[in-house]
């Protein structure tokens, strides 16, 4: 019999993480008024998760699920079309985990997978919004600053991330990670 890609636990895992992003994003409203701010929590759950399985696709599945949820609950003016928001981050932060050998745990790698993942979601909300009718020179305007925020939060989020992650590895509260 064949064995599955991702074990139960994996999945549940994954899946908490996914369900973590929605209940952040919820739960954690901070008016900044800076683009990218939600950043610094958003990529958390994800490269976590990332971190932990450790294997390609965990940081989609977590984009996925998330995104379905995201849609589910209504969580911004986008509706379904949220769903590509949120596999653009778990996929970006899939294929950086990928690229960085799975090193989340790493201040480096974390800073530059939240980044990427925060980055890849401001371009694919920004290129929706532009299909769905917004004039492209009102996000052109708008870009710059916001391509330097989103970098900013992400790379945060990205640290704490690989904090919590370290901490958890060496404690040991990760059974059979890295499998």
């Amino acid at each position: 019999m064949k064995q599955p890609y991702f074990s139960l636990y994996e999945i549940a895992l994954l899946s908490l993480c996914a369900a973590l992003i929605v209940v952040l994003n919820t739960m954690l409203s901070v008016p900044l008024k800076v683009p990218g701010h939600t950043g610094i929590y958003w990529v958390v759950p994800v490269i976590i998760g990332v971190g932990i399985v450790k294997k390609p696709g965990a940081g989609t599945f977590i984009g996925f699920i998330s995104g379905i949820l995201a849609s589910l609950f209504g969580m911004n003016t986008l509706h379904i079309l949220n769903l590509f928001i949120y596999l653009a981050l778990g996929v970006t932060i899939d294929l950086t985990g990928l690229l960085l050998f799975y090193r989340l745990d790493n201040l480096a790698a974390g800073f530059i997978a939240g980044a990427a993942g925060n980055l890849a979601k401001m371009v694919v909300n920004y290129s929706l919004q532009t299909f769905l009718g917004i004039p492209a020179v009102f996000i052109m305007i708008g870009i710059g600053l916001a391509s330097v925020s989103h970098f900013i939060f992400g790379g945060i989020g990205g640290i704490i991330a690989a904090l919590v992650l370290n901490r958890l590895l060496k404690a040991g509260v990760i059974p059979g990670a890295g499998k």
